[in-house]
């Protein structure tokens, strides 16, 4: 695991998934990304809006590096 990774913005980890859509919608996208994968979908549904560097860890895991 790679230990350097941040704290995400929701929107802002979207957007570096869909760099070319608005904030919302990159995260509308994402958001249906995460919540097709069991192992994400719990991710999706947090009553935050930032994700921690663990679970940012998770989602480029599974999901891949932008």
């Amino acid at each position: 695991m790679n230990q350097n990774t941040k704290s995400f913005g929701r929107a802002e980890l979207a957007q570096q998934y869909f760099p070319y859509i608005q904030p919302q919608s990159a995260w509308l996208k994402l958001k249906g990304l995460l919540n097709e994968d069991p192992d994400l979908s719990h991710l999706a549904k947090l009553n935050r809006r930032t994700f921690l560097p663990n679970e940012v860890n998770i989602i480029y895991q599974h999901l891949g590096h932008p």
